[in-house]
């Protein structure tokens, strides 16, 4: 994911700023239960169409949606509850990026399709997704291996965000092609030779060192706290850096997926994630629907009014601002996100506006 040649630009022009406090802070102590966060996490695989060259990363370019399309999103087995816990999560990314899910019955014709372990995926225990549009071209193109009704939403949270990042293009944060990270690759083979994953050091080599060629890749800095990143214990790294558990979008995640499908977003509204009425869908009491603007709730005796869809405006200063880009021209005025934080070009250098998310 990401590209950027801002470092030389920070040492030279925003020493003013404070940048390298900035910087110093970015550089989490990871404490002893963040590391055994690391150890135990479960992680996802990648999934590549059948005629994708996996020696190298797929275009992520060639395979990003087109911004403020409508995303049809079905699942094709599962219970209720794991079923709206995905679905609760998922739209996270709705806030951030020009995009819409729209959740479509099983017998719909859809771009994602979902499935549980159970029935006849029983014998996979894996989370996964398709990059992007690949979706498309799968009859099954994203799994929740390790769902159920005893899942903390911390969990739920964390597993559907990052798949569903997959879905919109975006690849392991430890696979950026500026990540840089200090692999002790023997107890990296050595782990995931166990189980629960029993890699193969090729599956090793192309789920974790193996990184995205730049000239095919949109990505900016790199980001340890980004939720496409799998946690890394101390002992997996040469120099003892250790990356945790991530549980929710960084602050890199928001303004990059606006980078890239940039325009206006829900914003959070009572109808956010909610699909407009289809009269060949048949719902359950529950669901909810949009119609002519409102939205509606199924229940045993038709359909109850909830009410004008609405939105909710937005408050992170960095929500819809690209990030920093070194091939880009930029004039006074212009405004870049870069290590979690805004910046506006001035006539000497960059002025840095504040954290994002305030």
């Amino acid at each position: 994911m990401k590209k950027t040649k801002l470092t030389k630009l920070v040492l030279t022009t925003l020493i003013s700023f404070s940048l390298f406090n900035c910087e110093k802070n970015s550089e989490d102590v990871f404490e002893s239960n963040q590391n055994a966060a690391a150890k135990s996490a479960h992680v996802c695989i990648e999934k590549w169409n059948t005629g994708d060259n996996n020696s190298k990363a797929a275009s992520l370019k060639a395979k990003q949606w087109q911004t403020g399309q409508t995303i049809r999103v079905k699942f094709l087995n599962g219970n209720n509850f794991v079923q709206s816990k995905v679905r609760q999560y998922a739209v996270e990314w709705e806030n951030h990026a020009n995009i819409k899910l729209e959740w479509v019955g099983s017998n719909s014709s859809a771009n994602i399709k979902i499935g549980f372990r159970e029935g006849q995926f029983a014998n996979d225990g894996g989370s996964w997704s398709y990059l992007g549009t690949d979706s498309n071209n799968q009859a099954h193109s994203m799994h929740f291996g390790w769902f159920n009704n005893n899942t903390s939403d911390t969990e739920f949270r964390r597993t559907t965000i990052h798949e569903f990042g997959h879905a919109l293009g975006l690849i392991h944060e430890h696979q950026n092609p500026v990540a840089g990270i200090n692999w002790d690759k023997e107890a990296v083979y050595a782990y995931y030779a166990g189980p629960p994953n029993n890699w193969s050091r090729d599956q090793v080599d192309n789920n974790l060192f193996r990184r995205y060629d730049a000239n095919i890749s949109n990505y900016s800095v790199y980001d340890p706290k980004s939720i496409m990143h799998y946690p890394i214990p101390a002992e997996h790294t040469t120099d003892g850096v250790a990356v945790g558990s991530n549980t929710q979008l960084s602050a890199t995640d928001k303004s990059f997926i606006a980078s890239i499908y940039p325009g206006t977003t829900t914003g959070g509204g009572n109808c956010d994630g909610v699909a407009a009425y289809n009269n060949s869908t048949s719902y359950s009491v529950g669901d909810k629907v949009t119609y002519q603007g409102n939205l509606y709730q199924r229940t045993a005796n038709g359909w109850n009014n909830l009410g004008a869809c609405d939105s909710v405006p937005s408050t992170d200063i960095c929500d819809g601002v690209s990030a920093y880009n070194g091939s880009t021209s930029y004039s006074v005025g212009d405004k870049v996100t870069y290590q979690g934080n805004l910046y506006q070009r001035t006539a000497n250098g960059w002025n840095n506006l504040g954290a994002c998310g305030s």
